[in-house]
């Protein structure tokens, strides 16, 4: 029984310390995970220097992949810079993410607005990132015409897990 109970603390842990946020089909429920946990804050791997305005859908979607993208960051300073860009669901849903556990990878085109149209188009967008571990989606939601676009959900691609 001591070793039974003994593996479930230690994976308890172990899902607590690498920001696993269960095993639902909702996209924060796929957290990036494969990074080498020796990756130290001297490397930060920024992927994309942002160059859309900050009050457009795809200006929102290269600032919210520029902040979360950052992989050498301590916890506190990628959740500083990437706190003010989410909505209050995503800032619950992320919150425990580690910027460590992303995987290594490089962008492979420019970030773009999804074609298709989104259920409430003035309100919800979709900015895709394609990488070398595959297409995510940033989903962006606004509450009114005049409101910022803010990260609602990512869409992790089934290549990262």
């Amino acid at each position: 029984m001591r070793v039974r109970v003994g593996a479930a603390t230690a994976a308890l842990a172990l899902a607590l310390l690498t920001g696993c946020q269960g095993s639902g089909d909702s996209p924060a429920a796929h957290p990036v995970t494969g990074a080498s946990s020796t990756t130290t804050a001297s490397s930060p791997t920024r992927m994309l220097t942002p160059t859309a305005p900050a009050s457009s859908s795809l200006g929102a979607g290269q600032r919210v992949w520029a902040a979360f993208s950052e992989r050498g960051l301590s916890h506190a300073e990628w959740w500083g810079q990437l706190k003010g860009l989410l909505s209050r669901a995503a800032q619950a849903a992320y919150f425990y993410d580690d910027p460590r556990n992303l995987p290594a990878m490089q962008l492979t085109g420019k970030l773009h607005v999804a074609a298709r149209p989104p259920a409430q188009p003035r309100y919800t967008t979709e900015v895709l990132v394609p990488t070398s571990k595959g297409v995510f989606g940033l989903d962006l939601e606004r509450h009114t015409l005049r409101s910022r676009w803010l990260l609602y959900a990512i869409k992790f691609p089934h290549t990262v897990q």
